[in-house]
């Protein structure tokens, strides 16, 4: 299953470089700070991938956020994220590194997977490959494209806010 994963999130970075084309007629992009995304900021919690997840953002400073996501399964650590949004050229963009339990990482030192921004708004960010919505408060859920060989699937995470 951890080897599945791995490929499908590598592949998911391929298929953000891929939805480029698609993302041309998207909406216009609505965020141009950092603070605009301020509202990820916490700890959120949900099921997803067979397991269970967590993921957490830092508020937003020097115009980045970062932040961590773990998953694991009947008690076990399966893989960690290192979370990194800033702003460029066209809007927030979201930045992965990945990490096998023992910290070996699966992307090459000076790589990331990296998502691209599409479009946002008060309560979205839209990055190729990659859907952030929020619901109210305290839930948002994620969309994220995985590519199979040839065939594309969404995966669907949904979290629940949770204190710290």
């Amino acid at each position: 299953m951890i080897k599945l994963l791995k490929s499908a999130m590598i592949a998911a970075a391929l298929l953000s470089g891929a939805c480029a084309a698609q993302a041309q007629t998207a909406a216009p992009l609505a965020v141009a700070t950092i603070d605009d995304a301020a509202w990820l900021a916490g700890r959120w919690v949900g099921e997803g991938f067979g397991g269970q997840m967590e993921e957490a953002w830092t508020p937003p400073v020097g115009g980045q956020m970062v932040g961590h996501f773990r998953y694991w399964r009947d008690g076990q650590p399966q893989f960690y994220e290192f979370l990194m949004m800033d702003v460029v050229e066209g809007g927030v963009r979201m930045r992965v590194k990945h990490f096998n339990p023992d910290m070996v990482g699966w992307e090459e030192k000076a790589e990331w997977v990296t998502f691209e921004p599409v479009s946002a708004g008060p309560d979205a960010l839209i990055f190729n490959g990659l859907e952030i919505r929020r619901e109210g408060a305290d839930r948002i859920v994620m969309t994220i494209r995985l590519r199979h060989g040839e065939t594309i699937t969404e995966e669907i995470l949904r979290f629940q806010r949770a204190p710290l």
